[in-house]
């Protein structure tokens, strides 16, 4: 398990071409997101670098690079800039789908100009043809989001929905990257399902916090 605490355009040059099996991760959406749920003791933070997405570009290549042939990329992302995660990973990746995660729970917003959010996309591309482990899914996945109460990241995802992933496109001992690590989550459940791992995060607070999860996993 190797943990990098930078930003991730830097620190992913450190890591050898064709070197990695499959990448998943919850990268800023370019929103300028910020969440009003609260900690124990304060509000959630803005996410870092969250303001636009001059980073993108940079970051397909990075990843393209990094991956080796016939492997799988998951990346989440939101209806708001879906159109533009798209065409830039289409540069690079064969996308195949994008899977709608239905959360189970909805979120605010305009409480009474606007339907109630309930999901968020997924972009599952290739890089080659990675074939599945355990047979195919659905493109559409119920998964619980995690409770406000247990939260330790404002856009933390639940670790059965990244096991789903994993299981699907790696091997044990496979190398997992996720260069926008947050709280560790993709740590845990590669950690879970006995693969090695290298996660990155920019924010040093949440850095630490992942650090620690992935320890006690």
């Amino acid at each position: 398990m190797k943990l990098m605490q930078g930003d991730c355009l830097e620190l992913m040059k450190t890591i050898p071409d064709g070197s990695v099996d499959m990448v998943l991760t919850d990268p800023p959406y370019g929103m300028d997101y910020q969440s009003n749920r609260r900690t124990a003791t304060e509000k959630f933070a803005k996410i870092s670098n969250d303001d636009g997405l001059s980073w993108l570009d940079d970051f397909v290549t990075e990843c393209y690079r990094v991956m080796r042939n016939d492997s799988a990329a998951y990346v989440f992302c939101s209806w708001h800039k879906v159109d533009v995660f798209k065409a830039a990973f289409e540069r690079k990746f064969k996308l195949k789908n994008v899977i709608v995660w239905v959360k189970n729970n909805h979120g605010s917003g305009d409480l009474k100009g606007a339907y109630a959010p309930k999901h968020e996309f997924v972009l599952y591309m290739h890089k080659g043809r990675p074939l599945f482990r355990s047979g195919r899914t659905p493109d559409v996945i119920m998964a619980d989001k995690v409770s406000g109460a247990r939260m330790v990241h404002p856009t933390e995802k639940p670790i059965a929905l990244l096991e789903q992933f994993i299981g699907n496109n790696s091997d044990e001992k496979n190398t997992i990257l996720d260069p926008f690590m947050g709280s560790g989550t993709t740590g845990v459940a590669a950690k879970n399902l006995n693969r090695n791992f290298i996660g990155i995060e920019l924010d040093e607070t949440y850095f630490n916090i992942a650090k620690d999860r992935i320890e006690a996993a």
